[in-house]
């Protein structure tokens, strides 16, 4: 496979203008989509210049590629297997009836044992113990009213 190097730029003369005019019919003459005039204007064209030949080549191995990537090959037993297993029918596990009365129940229980759990857990933190005083906490935290910042650093002057 040809690689292009666009960043080699030449200065533009007749005969490049004349192929890049002509690259962008080159799609269209691989699909026999040309009239017969252009079909000869191309073929003599390319006759004489070599990059033009060599751009069609490249363009016909991705045509090849595209062509063959849009009609992959299919496995010749794929389509009875397909049918096969369309026709099978899904074999369905019957609950009785104390089940289906059963399961509703018991995830309800587990709901409210969860609910009291919860409300039992959430009555116990919000409450202070009751043999430890809320107020050492409290006292602890108001120790610069004892004294003042001031005074201790105008103590030691």
């Amino acid at each position: 496979m040809q690689v292009f190097n666009l960043n080699s730029v030449k200065p533009l003369n007749n005969d490049d203008m004349e192929c890049k005019t002509l690259h962008k019919d080159l799609i269209f003459y691989l699909d026999n989509e040309v009239s017969n005039q252009k079909r000869i204007e191309i073929e003599e064209h390319l006759a004489k210049c070599v990059d033009c030949r060599s751009f069609l080549s490249f363009l016909k191995e991705g045509m090849q590629i595209i062509e063959k990537e849009k009609n992959p090959e299919v496995s010749p037993f794929f389509y009875t297997r397909l049918s096969a297993r369309l026709e099978e029918k899904p074999e369905y596990q019957v609950q009785s009836q104390w089940a289906r009365l059963a399961q509703p129940a018991f995830f309800s229980i587990i709901l409210l044992l969860g609910i009291y759990g919860g409300s039992r857990l959430g009555s116990n933190a919000s409450f202070p113990k009751v043999n430890q005083p809320a107020t050492s906490s409290i006292q602890m935290l108001n120790d610069f009213e004892a004294e003042p910042i001031e005074s201790f650093l105008l103590g030691e002057l």
